[in-house]
């Protein structure tokens, strides 16, 4: 049997340019300003608004990574993730390429961040309660 391809890394990158953001809305202790438990939590998020959107951006070569792919968890956040894909490409043999897997999933993150950023940053109010208004909409 064939192992799935993988990266050498196994990580997940982002933009170096939103590592800050990343930061501010998922490290700390009030949740009305840090409304991210974690940042795989806020990528995962992040990459879905882009696939609503039907955004991509491919990241520059200025990226930092933040995130391993253990950090996914198999029931929650793979099955989406691996969706994506397949919606993405039209085809299931993506399943067998966690690379492109999780490259569609950056792409569609450093396209949906900039969405995240408007709605919860550039907002008047406090992060929790914008996040809440565009999970509503």
């Amino acid at each position: 049997m064939n192992e799935p391809a993988t990266r050498s890394s196994g990580r997940v990158s982002i933009d170096s340019s939103v590592h800050d953001l990343y930061k501010q809305l998922a490290e700390g202790n009030d949740p009305e300003h840090v409304p991210f438990h974690t940042m795989k939590d806020m990528f995962m998020l992040a990459a879905c608004l882009g696939y609503r959107h039907g955004q991509r951006r491919p990241l520059p070569r200025n990226k930092r990574q933040i995130l391993h792919w253990m950090q996914f968890s198999d029931q929650m956040d793979m099955p989406i993730l691996k969706a994506m894909a397949i919606a993405t490409t039209g085809d299931i043999l993506i399943l067998g390429d966690l690379e492109q897997v999780f490259l569609i999933a950056e792409e569609y993150a450093n396209a949906g961040i900039e969405e995240l950023k408007m709605h919860v940053l550039n907002q008047p109010g406090q992060p929790l309660w914008n996040l809440v208004e565009l999970l509503r909409s």
